[in-house]
């Protein structure tokens, strides 16, 4: 993948959970837990892993801590985009 394409899906990320909490764009930096530093709640969650889920054709299955850190997050949808 080009890094042209990791900063595309880096950007978009960003854009759909800055968008969806209201947050500044410098409020989400790679090491952001998307619960404990940006505030997202369960509703929250669930509607990020769709919008995300539609953006991206990457379905967000895995629910564990390690995913609510931002940089891993956007490394999922990276590494499964195109499989």
């Amino acid at each position: 993948m080009t890094e042209n394409k990791t900063d595309k899906i880096y950007d978009d990320v960003k854009k759909i959970i800055t968008s969806y909490l209201r947050l500044d764009d410098d409020e989400i930096k790679p090491e952001t837990h998307i619960v404990n530093d940006a505030g997202a709640d369960s509703l929250a969650l669930v509607e990020l892993g769709f919008q995300l889920t539609e953006k991206f054709g990457v379905p967000i299955t895995d629910t564990s801590e390690n995913m609510l850190i931002f940089q891993n997050l956007v490394d999922y949808i990276r590494e499964n985009i195109d499989s």
